[in-house]
C-alpha cells in the first residue's frame, strides 16, 4: 500500500529566532513538498505562543497556494470558537473558487491559545462555550448556499463549482462522531497521545454518513516524526518537539524550540523527566532504511492510508531532511 502523505506544518520558531523567518522556512517548506510528491501541507492557528510564528494559517494558505502548482493546501485548523460561521464560510469560498479542488478548510474546536489571547480575540468578552458543532452546521450552510440562520443571506463567492474539502480535527470519540455526523474529513492527532485513538477512528468509519457533505469517508492521521541517518539522532534532535509537547500538556506556552543540550539539562533529575520520556517515546523515530515501514505500520493500525507528519526541530535542516527522507522512501 503506498501512503499519501502530508505536512502538518507548525511553523515553529526557534530560540533567538522570528516568527518571520519561521513563515518563510514554512513557504520554502511548501515549494519543496509541491515538487517532491507530498498530497497536501496544512497550517496550525495558535495566538500569543512564541513557539509557533503563524497566527493566520487562512492568510498562510492563500500565499501558499499562489506559490505552489498541484499540492492540496489548508488551515489545519482555523479555531472556531473566535470568528463568525459566516466569515469562515465566505473567505473558504473565495480560496476554493481561487484555487478549485486545492484548498482544504480543516477547523478545530480548541482555543488556540492561552487566556488572554482567547480573551482579545473575543473582543475582551467571555467567550461562548456552545457547540461548535453547530457552528460547523453554520459553516456547510453557508457553503453549500442552503436555507440557515438568516433567509437569504449569501456568502460570496456564490455558484460555486467546486465545494471546498472541509476537515474535522479532533483526538476524541466525540469529535469522530461529529465529522461522520455531517459527512467532513476527520484528522486524529495521533502525536497528542490518548487512550481514545483507535475507537475514534473506528467510530468515524463506521458512522460516516455517506448522504452529508460528502460522499467518501477522508481519514488523515497527524503523526510526529523525526528521521536522521541514525536512531540515536533521530531521538536526539525531536527533544524540541518533545519538550513543547511536554509544556502543552501542562498548559503552558510551549517555548520556541531550544537546542537539544538545553532540554537534557533541563529535564534530567526532575520530576518531569518520566513524562518527558514518554512523549519522546511515542514520537516514530527512523532512518532513510526503516522509515516507510514504520509509517506504513501506524497507517495500518488505524486503517488508513494518508498520515500528516509533524517535524519540529531546532535546526531547519534536520527538519527539511525528515521530511526529504520519508518522501523519498515512500
Amino acid at each position: 500500500m503506498k501512503l499519501k502523505l502530508g505536512i502538518l506544518d507548525q511553523s515553529p520558531t526557534i530560540e533567538k529566532g522570528s516568527a518571520l523567518q519561521a513563515l518563510k522556512n514554512s513557504i520554502d517548506l511548501a515549494v519543496f513538498a509541491d515538487e517532491a510528491g507530498f498530497h497536501r501541507v496544512i497550517y496550525s492557528e495558535h495566538h500569543g505562543v512564541e513557539a509557533y510564528g503563524s497566527a493566520s494559517p487562512e492568510i498562510l494558505s492563500a500565499v501558499i497556494l499562489s506559490k505552489t502548482k498541484r499540492i492540496k493546501v489548508g488551515t489545519g485548523g482555523i479555531m472556531m470558537k473566535n470568528y463568525s460561521a459566516y466569515k469562515i464560510a465566505e473567505w473558504a469560498k473565495m480560496l476554493g473558487s481561487l484555487y478549485p479542488e486545492r484548498f482544504i478548510l480543516g477547523l478545530g474546536k480548541a482555543p488556540g491559545g492561552l487566556k488572554d489571547a482567547v480573551s482579545a480575540l473575543n473582543n475582551h468578552r467571555p467567550v461562548i462555550l456552545s457547540s461548535q458543532e453547530t457552528k460547523l452546521e453554520e459553516i456547510i450552510q453557508y457553503i453549500k448556499e442552503e436555507k440557515g440562520i438568516y433567509d437569504g443571506l449569501i456568502a460570496q463567492p456564490t455558484h460555486v463549482a467546486h465545494l471546498p474539502e472541509i476537515l474535522w480535527l479532533g483526538s476524541g470519540i466525540q469529535s469522530a462522531t461529529e465529522a461522520a455526523k455531517h459527512g467532513v474529513g476527520y484528522s486524529y492527532a495521533d502525536f497528542m497521545r490518548n487512550d481514545q485513538g483507535l475507537d475514534s477512528t473506528e467510530t468515524y468509519l463506521n458512522k460516516f454518513d455517506r448522504n452529508q457533505y460528502s460522499p467518501v469517508p477522508s481519514l488523515q492521521v497527524a503523526v510526529a516524526v523525526s528521521v536522521a541517518e541514525d536512531l540515536k539522532s533521530a531521538r536526539y534532535n525531536a527533544y524540541g518537539m518533545a519538550y513543547q509537547f511536554l509544556q502543552a500538556r501542562h498548559i503552558q506556552a510551549p517555548e520556541a524550540l531550544l537546542p537539544s543540550e538545553t532540554i537534557e539539562q533541563r529535564i534530567l533529575g526532575t520530576e518531569d523527566e518520566e513524562e518527558f520520556f514518554k512523549i519522546l517515546d511515542h514520537i516514530i523515530l527512523g532512518t532513510p532504511g526503516n522509515i516507510s515501514e514504520k509509517l506504513l505500520e501506524k497507517a495500518e493500525e488505524y486503517n488508513t492510508y494518508e498520515l500528516l507528519i509533524l517535524c519540529n526541530m531546532y535546526r531547519e535542516r534536520d527538519r527539511v531532511d525528515t521530511y526529504k527522507s520519508i518522501i523519498l522512501a515512500n
